[in-house]
């Protein structure tokens, strides 16, 4: 089953459908999220707006299972979250959703995971060519 696009934005990338928004989260506390997912829900990522304001580097949350950088093997059980580029994220707008949803595919020499605080953990995946 696809994704329900009303009230979302689509983005193309090599013929396949994404749809990206922003929301307030209930769940966490009221806080912003910018969602992105693919058309087959494989791709899901949450970005908390307004993380460049804050002490901790800025994190990802993935909750698909594809992300470049994360090898298919890797076994996990519910979502992950790993450490991104300060963005100017202050206003959501589509060239920041490109940048970050570009930036999510692009290959990666490691990826630093953090908790749900932001701060790093013990595990760096790092890629071997």
């Amino acid at each position: 089953m696809g994704v329900n696009s009303k009230g979302k934005r689509k983005l193309k990338h090599n013929e396949r459908s994404y749809y990206w928004y922003v929301q307030q989260d209930a769940e966490d506390f009221g806080r912003i999220n910018l969602k992105i997912v693919s058309e087959d829900k494989k791709f899901i990522i949450s970005y908390q707006v307004g993380q460049s304001n804050n002490v901790q580097t800025p994190h990802i949350v993935i909750e698909g299972l594809e992300f470049e950088g994360l090898e298919e093997d890797l076994k996990r059980l519910g979502w992950i979250r790993v450490q991104t580029p300060i963005w100017n994220d202050s206003i959501i707008t589509p060239s920041l959703v490109k940048t970050i949803f570009e930036w999510c595919l692009k290959k990666k020499d490691q990826l630093i995971f953090v908790d749900w605080k932001g701060d790093i953990m013990e595990i760096v995946v790092t890629k071997t060519v």
